[in-house]
């Protein structure tokens, strides 16, 4: 497979700052057809409130956040889904041979904000667990302004742990960032948010007992 050409400068950038962003992993079509199944899966009922925490710690807690998750399957993709998981696997490969992270396989959910919901500052790692390395957030959203809001809010500085980075959420917009490193939030959408989240991670160890 020929290496696409906006993975280099991704990496090297996510190497440098611990985020980067690209409009060329994805094509307009592709884009539109995840866009397309996240509204239809909607319809269906699909989508659940997401919750904060993890294992028995879980809660929904609609004042931290605010948004509605459907977890995609990569073993049983569809067509739109399939040519998602070409891409990310494709970056999982070439950062493990360029930055030796180690990074085993992917996990990914669709999120829908709807219009006043947002989600709290927080870590993308859960507390004891330390599986996720690199989250892909990849946004589904035609015609995105800034006064919509629903912007990510990245704050990529230790030393000045409360300057942020605002990254508007247009459709095509791919963002990655270290999970374990970078604390961000979501800001409150004005109308309906689409986004498609994934995160790179190391060899589970306790799956071995499972």
């Amino acid at each position: 497979m020929q290496m696409a050409s906006w993975i280099e400068p991704f990496i090297e950038t996510l190497a440098q700052r611990g985020w980067a962003t690209t409009t060329e992993a994805f094509t307009p079509d592709q884009i539109q057809a995840l866009h397309q199944e996240a509204q239809a899966l909607d319809r269906a009922g699909a989508f659940r409130p997401a919750a904060i925490g993890h294992g028995t710690a879980q809660a929904i807690r609609h004042d931290i956040r605010g948004d509605r998750i459907y977890w995609l399957d990569p073993e049983r993709p569809t067509p739109a889904q399939t040519a998602y998981w070409q891409v990310i696997d494709t970056l999982r490969q070439r950062l493990n041979e360029t930055l030796f992270l180690s990074l085993r396989d992917a996990e990914a959910h669709l999120a829908i904000y709807p219009p006043g919901s947002f989600y709290r500052r927080h870590l993308d790692q859960h507390r004891g667990r330390h599986l996720r390395l690199i989250t892909l957030v990849l946004y589904l959203n035609p015609h995105w302004h800034p006064e919509d809001g629903g912007q990510l809010r990245l704050y990529p500085d230790p030393y000045a742990p409360d300057q942020g980075i605002d990254v508007l959420p247009k459709g095509g917009l791919l963002v990655g960032f270290r999970s374990d490193t970078i604390p961000h939030e979501v800001l409150p959408a004005r109308r309906t948010r689409y986004s498609l989240t994934g995160w790179l991670r190391r060899f589970d160890p306790l799956a071995l007992l499972r």
